[in-house]
């Protein structure tokens, strides 16, 4: 009988102890190491010459980084409308307002912010999985001419530079200044290849 009881002790120590360290191993799920660059696709059809009116569309903090980036290479007639004029990402919205302006090319930035959906992560928690989309559409034929994505392989904070280094990458990638997928491209890189004009570091 003391044997018996003394096993069966046993093993309920046994279950616990292999019950704690399942709820310690979730509590304390270590975060992912190293450097990991963003991963992109795009490509276009027609890109806007320089001296093309080119309206940018989407939130301020998009348009602003989008903005110093083709400034940099060379475009100067750039048009940001009124914020009270825009809806998110509507197309025909941008066209509308572009036909207005008397804008050649409309440059539409969106950002998607959400908790799944990473390559190598199952959920973010307290980060995110964050992605930029940019979309090229020529004003005369109405149509997407240029395109390009942006995100990392990992759960990310939600910050300007995060934010930022995505919408290089993905304007580098639609202007073809690099290919579609993951390259070892330190993201300063992404923002200054190709430039025909100083910028400023940040």
């Amino acid at each position: 009988m003391k044997t018996s009881h003394w096993i069966g002790s046993a093993i309920t120590l046994m279950c616990l102890l292999s019950i704690q360290t399942s709820f310690d191993g979730c509590a304390s799920k270590p975060r992912l190491s190293g450097v990991h660059f963003p991963i992109t696709s795009g490509f276009h059809t027609r890109l806007p010459t320089d001296q093309q009116h080119i309206l940018l569309w989407g939130d301020p903090r998009l348009t602003a980084i989008a903005e110093e980036w083709l400034r940099s290479h060379r475009y100067s007639e750039l048009l940001i409308p009124p914020q009270n004029l825009k809806t998110g990402s509507d197309r025909q919205a941008a066209l509308a307002s572009a036909a207005k302006l008397n804008a050649e090319f409309a440059l539409l930035l969106e950002r998607v912010d959400t908790k799944e959906g990473t390559l190598l992560e199952s959920h973010c928690e307290t980060l995110f999985h964050t992605s930029v989309d940019i979309h090229g559409l020529s004003v005369e034929r109405e149509e997407i001419v240029l395109r390009g994505r942006a995100h990392y392989p990992q759960c990310v904070e939600r910050n300007d530079k995060i934010v930022r280094n995505l919408i290089c990458q993905a304007l580098a990638t639609a202007w073809g200044f690099r290919p579609s997928r993951q390259l070892e491209i330190p993201s300063h890189l992404a923002c200054t290849t190709g430039q025909t004009a100083p910028t400023l570091n940040r």
